[in-house]
């Protein structure tokens, strides 16, 4: 599901309800994570989305979960997702269509089942055609739009 709008336009508001309206109904068991992912840059972006395994890279004391993971059985809402590189919209794409994915420094895939809000501010077909937003993930994504 893709929510788009200005900032200040209730995107995260909007997808808190929808979480609850679903946790309501029994339609998941998980919780809702959120995530700005404009805060979100290079190696540090990979590590919180897919997490990590201790000393995967300098500062790496311990291993992380990561957001995706977090999220299984849940909702996980990225909001800002116009923001992320090409490489994490990569890895993303991949973990929504097989529900596994590698934490930076694994070998090993890890499964997540979450359901996917995205939210942005940015027209994401004119994205596209600058090279700095994936054709394939906005078709995974923008199956419903608000």
């Amino acid at each position: 599901m893709l929510l788009t709008g200005p900032t200040g336009a209730g995107k995260s508001q909007l997808a808190t309800r929808i979480f609850q309206l679903k946790k309501k109904r029994s339609m998941l068991k998980g919780t809702l994570v959120s995530v700005n992912c404009a805060t979100l840059k290079g190696e540090n972006a990979m590590a919180a989305l897919f997490g990590h395994t201790k000393g995967a890279f300098t500062g790496a004391l311990k291993s992380r979960d990561g957001f995706l993971l977090t999220a299984n059985d849940g909702v996980l809402f990225l909001d800002e997702i116009g923001e992320l590189g090409l490489e994490e919209q990569a890895m993303l794409l991949h973990a929504i269509e097989n529900k596994t994915f590698h934490p930076v420094g694994s070998d090993i895939p890890v499964q997540s089942d979450f359901q996917l809000i995205a939210g942005t501010n940015r027209d994401l077909k004119q994205e596209i055609e600058k090279g700095t937003f994936r054709e394939d993930l906005l078709a995974r994504i923008n199956l419903w739009t608000y």
